[in-house]
């Protein structure tokens, strides 16, 4: 009997694991951070060290992450002392004139209800951004990365973002809820996916596995 010979990788496989960064104060208080540059919260410093532990042993060729400061920091303490990649493009959505209010304070503002009519197509109002401006700056980062194995720390609405701009699901508007997207992303959760020649594959989604473990 002949043992068949292992899989050969494929040598332009992109491996993909974006990460959403801890949680932060503001996200305790239900503020909408978008481009404003909070700190990682104490909160958030545990979900990162969970992380670390789960990492360990784990190996990628570069590590990426947001410039603003909650995914830089949740990059340094869960892959501390490796060399870090920083890029805007990797930015939250820019919520205009919502950074820093909370919903009930936003559904006040009949700006809110026009911009909700289309939040994937429209601008957040007073200078931000819509969705599809987002996943559209997070499919250019992505598809100048090179083959290998690539960690990068992002946040929520970006990588919900980047997923509808990549497999084309829809955005519809949420009740009660500022983006058009019904499914959760756990701060720190995995999202993993690969590309090889040019298709890409989501193999798994808001992976909070290390956040159940007591």
């Amino acid at each position: 009997m002949t043992t068949p010979a292992p899989a050969t990788p494929t040598p332009d496989a992109l491996h993909l694991t974006l990460v959403r960064h801890g949680a932060t104060d503001w996200n305790g208080a239900g503020r909408w951070q978008g481009w404003t540059d909070t700190p990682l919260g104490t909160l958030g410093e545990t979900q990162a060290a969970r992380l670390h532990a789960r990492l360990r042993g784990r190996t990628f060729d570069q590590t990426h992450s947001s410039d603003l400061s909650r995914a830089a920091r949740t990059a340094e303490l869960t892959r501390p002392g490796q060399p870090l990649t920083l890029d805007a493009r990797l930015r939250e959505l820019n919520f205009g004139q919502f950074e820093g209010v909370t919903t009930d304070d936003a559904q006040r503002d009949p700006a809110y209800h026009d911009w909700q009519r289309d939040p994937w197509t429209l601008p957040a109002p007073g200078g931000g951004e819509s969705l599809a401006q987002v996943g559209e700056r997070l499919r250019d980062w992505a598809d100048e990365l090179l083959p290998g194995r690539v960690i990068a720390f992002t946040h929520g609405a970006a990588i919900r973002a980047l997923l509808c701009d990549l497999f084309d699901w829809p955005a519809r508007s949420v009740p009660g809820y500022v983006l058009p997207f019904n499914y959760q992303l756990a701060h720190t959760s995995l999202t993993t996916l690969t590309r090889t020649q040019g298709r890409w594959t989501l193999l798994t989604y808001n992976d909070h596995a290390h956040l159940e473990e007591s």
